[in-house]
């Protein structure tokens, strides 16, 4: 019975490593994204409202495009941003979606690791330590940063660059706010748990 628990535990962990690896794969495409766009300042960026490819109904939607190649669908309003002297800086909005992105897995890289750590941590013994306890509250705390971090690279970036620069509520932010408070809440939960735990072997 015992044998059977250890093989379901070092199962998930296994699952969790995958998905580091895959995270990890994102994050490095990401980088290597952010790397050539940051290479490629002097190529010719331009934005075309263009239907999409595949679609027949008319519907049309804000393309990017590099040296006359298509890069993505954008959000015009995350580009339709004037410098100082009236010019759009096409370049620099890429740069700054870069730069978030990779914020974004960054962030999520560690928050995955650490939970891995956590599972491999619970391999033959009991999850309530110390240990875990410090972690979880890492996580809540890595959490409520994936809920600010972006969003204020975003502002910070288009502060120095453009004349128009604003934080605007968002309800993905405000949802990840309240994940981190329940993160934070698990954590209390766990840190009492350890408690428990510690008074149980000084009994036996």
């Amino acid at each position: 019975m015992e044998e059977k628990v250890l093989k379901e535990r070092r199962k998930k962990v296994r699952i969790m490593q995958a998905l580091a690896m895959f995270l990890v794969m994102i994050m490095l495409f990401s980088v290597r994204d952010f790397v050539e766009d940051l290479m490629s300042k002097d190529a010719n960026y331009e934005i075309r409202y263009e239907m999409p490819f595949g679609t027949t109904n008319g519907q049309h939607v804000y393309e990017l495009f590099k040296d006359g190649k298509h890069v993505c669908d954008i959000d015009y309003n995350e580009y339709n941003l004037l410098d100082e002297n009236g010019n759009l800086d096409i370049w620099y909005c890429v740069m700054i979606q870069d730069v978030r992105n990779l914020a974004y897995m960054i962030i999520l890289c560690i928050m995955l690791y650490i939970v891995i750590l956590i599972v491999d941590n619970t391999i033959g013994g009991s999850p309530f330590t110390r240990k875990n306890a410090k972690r979880i509250r890492m996580i809540g705390a890595l959490q409520l940063a994936l809920a600010v971090v972006p969003g204020l690279i975003t502002f910070t970036m288009k502060f120095f660059k453009f004349e128009y620069s604003s934080l605007r509520f968002q309800w993905p932010g405000f949802f990840m706010f309240i994940i981190a408070f329940a993160i934070m809440t698990l954590a209390n939960v766990f840190d009492y748990g350890v408690k428990l735990q510690e008074d149980i072997d000084s009994i036996a």
